[in-house]
């Protein structure tokens, strides 16, 4: 961690904040496909900061579904 704050000009606790915001997000943006209920709302709802979640959770998604198709995933409702 010490040499990505090194890197990025921040500090090792920056980078720890970075990396459990970056984790919440993508467990969310997975029990967004997977069980909608889990998830709890941020922010003001219609807020940019929702916008943008709402925005990465569909990418997930859309990531998802196109590995599926092409057979390398498992479908998101095989997970878990």
């Amino acid at each position: 961690m010490a040499e990505i704050a090194a890197e990025l000009g921040v500090t090792d606790s920056r980078i720890s904040q970075m990396r459990a915001e970056a984790l919440t997000l993508l467990r969310d943006a997975l029990n967004h496909a997977l069980e909608p209920a889990l998830v709890q709302s941020t922010g003001k709802a219609g807020g940019v900061a929702q916008r943008r979640r709402e925005s990465y959770f569909a990418a997930v998604a859309a990531r998802h579904a196109d590995g599926a198709r092409r057979g390398t995933v498992a479908p998101l409702d095989a997970v878990g």
